[in-house]
Order: structure tokens, then sequence, then C-alpha cells
């Protein structure tokens, strides 16, 4: 955090727990995640300095759960199904694709943190397989020449600082 406004915003979310317990913990991160998009080292400094558990203790709970982003996020997530129906329609060779046209492997974000990408075990939308999610919008029946377009297209419009 480097601003008095990020310490002000998070004052905001710790004053909704007056009396934290470690049984709040799941519930702090996650509320301190929706709004910085993830948990820096300060962040579970500050949000363990706050429940009474160690800097230790929050960052072991935090990385054990896949639901918790200890790296800053790229600006554009893109998950990638590999699912057994997206695994019948060539998932692995569209991971493989995604993974050597932006140069990262799953759990990675690229060097300008534009993209980071994971890989699911479903997405839930198996009719429609190979599926593929770009922050919230679902891409179906996907090939390595859409995902290249798509990623083609976010380079674009970002080029220009936007």
């Amino acid at each position: 955090m480097d601003s008095v406004k990020n310490s002000n915003i998070l004052d905001k979310i710790l004053k909704k727990y007056a009396n934290p317990q470690r049984s709040d913990l799941s519930k702090i991160l996650l509320d301190v995640q929706n709004e910085f998009g993830y948990l820096s080292e300060e962040l579970i400094r500050k949000v363990s300095n706050f429940v009474g558990v160690s800097a230790t203790e929050t960052y072991g709970f935090a990385s054990f759960y896949s639901m918790y982003n200890l790296e800053k996020p790229g600006k554009y997530v893109i998950r990638a199904c590999k699912g057994t129906a997206c695994h019948v329609k060539n998932a692995n060779r569209l991971i493989r694709d995604i993974e050597n046209y932006l140069k990262i492997k799953p759990g990675e974000t690229t060097k300008d943190g534009l993209f980071k990408f994971e890989v699911s075990s479903c997405l839930g939308v198996c009719a429609l397989a190979p599926v593929l999610i770009i922050n919230d919008k679902t891409y179906t029946r996907v090939n390595s020449k859409i995902v290249k377009s798509l990623i083609d297209e976010i380079r674009r419009g970002n080029s220009s600082g936007s």
C-alpha cells in the first residue's frame, strides 16, 4: 500500500469487524482482496496484526487456498478449462499455445502486468467446449486462432496507455 487512501480503505474494511476472531480471518482476507485485487505482504501483515495472529500463519492460510491471490494479478485474467469435455476438444493444445504466445505458465503474469494465465479443472460450460474466460467474459468453442486474436485485440486496446 503506497498511500493514505489505501490505508483509509483498509481501515474501513477492518472496522466492519469490531472484535476480530481467528475465525474471521477468511472473511477479512476476502474483503481485503476484493478491494485491492490481491493480498500483498503489507496487507497480510496488517490483517494479521488486526486479528492477532502471526503474519506467517496468515500467509500459510492464504497460500493454502487457491481463492487468494498473493501476487498482483494481471489486468486481464485468462482462465482456460482443462475439464473432461474441454480436454476431449484439445484443451491441452490450447493451453500450450497460450503458454507459448504469452510466454508464461499457468499461475504466472506477463512481465508487462497485462495478463495472468490460469487453468481450471472445470468452468461449467461443458456443452460448449473448449471454454476460456477472460476476466468475466466467457468464450466458447475457442481455438488457438481465436485466442490469439482475443489477446492481440486486448494488447492493441492497451497499447495507447489505456
